[in-house]
């Protein structure tokens, strides 16, 4: 963009010379023509992204800042300009300009948002979609507003028949033909591809023309050219070879090419000789009065919400910056003689100035390691007990496979429905590329040796069918470097707004695999549960056939973590076959400090015990210990009672339950309980599930749920 300023009318293209032999009719022409390309492919690889549902995942908030966030710059601008107006009457062009300002100034561009998250790896975080749902209502209003406004202004001067219902008709049949003729081409082309592969040559380019056409076939209609690649980007489909794998495959050639033309286009339209003070102070007031303006409506809303004031500023630095599609749409005004000369240049350098503000310090307030951060509660304990539990179960090796599967068909029947999402995770290897492929379960093997993979897909799509339509379930396959592969489970727990994350656990894991559920541990935007398997549940003839009854124990000595692994025990108790046994340890003569903490742990206990007073699956054993050793004693002593013991991650070390124990602790992941459930010195045959409640949630916004409640 400083490139094509410094080279047009502002600097070197002063001089008539410099300019006419630097942009020849020529190369004009190519410029142009490479600008409409750039835009164009822009407009349909951004396309593909967006996710429209994007609105119902935010809630009422994102709806409620793109509605006033358009509205209320659009009113106190409008009335200042009456009021600059009064004091400086405004004629000529400028006059004509305002009230286009004024109207381009309150709205936010989706595609422009969108790009920016991208660039700054936020568009998975809450933050970013809030940012997404914001400036898409923000976009839909003022398309809508726009339109109402153009047909109404048709109508007074001409009449009702004015209305135009040719165009209308068209954008109707360009609609019906990319869904119902573009679409299943797509889609065909996918079941011609290798699972895994990417879409062969031919067929890249057919979707290349397919985009072109439908840009010029909408213009040739009388619409916007854009509105074509637009819709075609919105249908594609989103999963492998389609979606992100071919975009990727465009982007290179259309962000290193077509964008630097149409930057320079852009920005040799900026002449600052043209500007008059007058018309300066007049465009740049009216901008940022729309700027602070946008800027409460946003922030004020977020914190009525309980957002932190940190993360609503964060939000209402983002919205308001400026991006190419901005500037595409100031530039498109401007050569409609919609906007001035003087008023381009200036919102054009205001633009650059305000994004080169706003970021770094969106940078400096936003944190980019709480992406993950939810601002609300995604735990078991504070999911309606009738609710669907939405949970990601990891894979690393197929041994994982029987284990899992056998610990989620104990808490899974017809009352409490389950959404499961597995997740294999492959290392990333040179000759591929890091990607998560969404897996179709009705596709059977390709090969008569069945791979790791189908394997895993066989056996989950067993599991379904046998769950008798309390499961519904989606698989993929996520490839990447160990060091980045938490980014791939957080991105896709956070995505799927899951419950609860299970990943298997070894000792004698390598340090990779550690690494990866430490991360997880730290990053993860719901409940996290660590899976130690003794091969006690890999016996396959638990799987798939009647449901045998199944001993579940908790170990609860209080705290957040074990709320949490209780809450998992209690919802298996809707199984008439599931048994649970609540082990709870008090320390004697020893005053806990934290008393919130001891009330929310009895708060929970009492509740279960309430609404399990006549079940005999439910069984509460108390044991009162001085020290760590007692302990250990007592869970050493439960020997081979149990096929499944549930226990939280961390504890109060400073409690007498467990003097003496934390010295001894040698897998952090675990914890020191869990350290223990695990040892080799733990005479057991049980698998352990070690549970980590909800860790990455903004603690302002939390509002404590009473106690659990079952029926």
């Amino acid at each position: 963009m400083l490139a094509g300023i410094a080279l047009g009318p502002s600097f070197l293209g002063h001089n008539e010379k410099v300019s006419k032999k630097i942009f020849t009719p020529k190369t004009q022409l190519v410029i142009s023509v490479f600008e409409s390309f750039g835009l164009i492919y822009i407009t349909f690889v951004t396309s593909v992204r967006a996710d429209l549902s994007i609105m119902t995942k935010s809630g009422r908030l994102g709806i409620v800042i793109g509605i006033g966030s358009y509205l209320l710059p659009l009113i106190v601008t409008s009335l200042s300009t009456v009021i600059v107006n009064q004091f400086d009457p405004l004629d000529g062009e400028l006059g004509e300009s305002v009230q286009m300002v004024t109207g381009l100034e309150s709205t936010i561009s989706f595609y422009g948002i969108l790009e920016i998250l991208t660039d700054m790896k936020l568009l998975n975080s809450e933050l970013g979609r809030l940012a997404l749902s914001s400036s898409l209502t923000n976009t839909l209003l003022n398309m809508t507003l726009g339109t109402v406004l153009v047909v109404l202004s048709d109508i007074q001067e001409a009449g009702i028949g004015s209305i135009n219902l040719l165009n209308l008709m068209s954008f109707m049949l360009i609609v019906i033909f990319i869904v119902f003729i573009i679409r299943p081409v797509m889609v065909w082309m996918m079941r011609q591809t290798p699972e895994g592969k990417r879409l062969k040559n031919e067929h890249v380019i057919a979707l290349n023309i397919m985009v072109v056409c439908s840009y010029f076939v909408s213009e040739s209609m009388g619409l916007i050219g854009f509105w074509g690649p637009i819709i075609l980007g919105v249908i594609t489909p989103l999963i492998p070879p389609m979606g992100s794998l071919l975009t990727d495959k465009m982007e290179a050639f259309v962000w290193s090419v077509f964008l630097p033309c149409f930057l320079i286009n852009s920005g040799k339209g900026v002449n600052l000789f043209s500007t008059t003070l007058t018309g300066f102070l007049i465009v740049e007031f009216l901008i940022w009065v729309a700027t602070t303006v946008k800027l409460f409506a946003i922030i004020i809303p977020s914190l009525y919400y309980k957002m932190p004031f940190m993360d609503a500023l964060s939000l209402g630095l983002l919205l308001n910056c400026r991006g190419i599609y901005d500037i595409q749409i100031f530039s498109r005004s401007n050569r409609r003689k919609m906007l001035s000369d003087e008023s381009y240049g200036v919102m054009v350098m205001t633009a650059m100035l305000k994004s080169a503000i706003a970021l770094p310090l969106l940078r400096v307030f936003y944190d980019t390691s709480r992406r993950y951060v939810a601002y609300k509660r995604r735990t078991i304990q504070h999911t309606r007990h009738d609710a669907e539990l939405r949970i990601l179960a990891c894979i690393y090796e197929e041994n994982n496979v029987a284990t899992i599967i056998n610990v989620l068909g104990a808490s899974i029947f017809p009352q409490r429905p389950m959404e499961l999402h597995v997740l294999n995770l492959e290392e990333y290897v040179g000759h591929s590329l890091p990607l998560v492929i969404s897996h179709r379960l009705d596709k059977m093997p390709s090969s008569s040796k069945p791979t790791k993979i189908d394997f895993i897909l066989n056996a989950f799509r067993q599991f379904e069918q046998q769950s008798s339509g309390s499961l519904s379930l989606q698989c993929f396959t996520a490839t990447a470097p160990y060091d980045s592969m938490h980014e791939d489970i957080c991105s896709m727990t956070f995505e799927k707004c899951t419950s609860l994350v299970i990943i298997p656990f070894q000792k004698t894991n390598s340090y990779v695999i550690k690494k990866i559920t430490k991360k997880v541990l730290k990053m993860a935007p719901c409940s996290v549960g660590i899976l130690f398997d003794r091969r006690e549940f890999m016996n396959s003839r638990h799987i798939f056939t009647h449901r045998s009854a199944i001993n579940v124990c908790v170990i609860f000595l209080g705290g957040p973590d074990d709320r949490e692994a209780l809450a998992y025990g209690a919802r298996m108790t809707g199984d008439q076959n599931a048994m649970l046994t609540i082990i709870r340890f008090f320390a004697v003569n020893h005053a806990t400090k934290d008393l919130i903490e001891e009330k929310n742990d009895l708060n929970l206990i009492s509740g279960l015990r309430m609404s399990t007073m006549d079940s005999k699956n439910v069984r509460y054993i108390k044991h009162s210990v001085k020290e760590g050793s007692e302990t250990f004693h007592v869970i050493n002593s439960i020997g081979n009672d149990f096929e499944l013991i549930l226990t939280g991650r961390t504890h109060d070390y400073c409690s007498p339950v467990l003097s003496g124990l934390v010295e001894w602790s040698e897998s952090q992941e675990l914890g020191v309980v869990g350290d223990i459930l695990a040892s080799s010195d733990f005479k057991s045959n049980a698998s352990v599930m070690v549970m980590q409640q909800q860790a990455s949630v903004v603690e302002e916004m939390v509002i404590q749920s009473p106690g659990l409640v079952l029926k």
